[in-house]
């Protein structure tokens, strides 16, 4: 699968896994390094009574918008871990940190 051209991610995920009680997603290895819009990208992905875990990692330190990027994430289980470059760590701070309080995000580790 190919995503080194995707430039837009937003709403990509959303509401994926809502009728499955456990849902995993590996989307780990998707190209990301021309991503600039992550707006509502898991939107919902963890809401209701869905166990919703995947891990991303983000190689883009130019992502401009990321409004709603894991909105409704939070169900107990769940879990969005998201691991970073050098040069994206700051702005995946930013995300996080603008994120729901209950949105069971984590910032994963750096990689090449």
């Amino acid at each position: 699968f190919d995503t080194s051209s995707v430039t837009n991610m937003g709403g990509m995920f959303f509401s994926v896994g809502t009728r499955n009680s456990n849902f995993t997603l590996d989307v780990s290895n998707f190209d990301t390094s021309n991503v600039t819009d992550t707006s509502q990208m898991f939107y919902s992905t963890g809401s209701s009574s869905t166990k919703f875990i995947t891990t991303i990692t983000m190689r883009n330190p130019n992502i401009k918008s990321y409004v709603m990027m894991f909105y409704q994430t939070g169900n107990t289980g769940s879990k969005i871990t998201v691991n970073y470059t050098k040069e994206t760590s700051s702005i995946i701070d930013k995300i996080i940190s603008a994120g729901p309080p209950n949105a069971n995000v984590v910032k994963g580790v750096q990689v090449d």
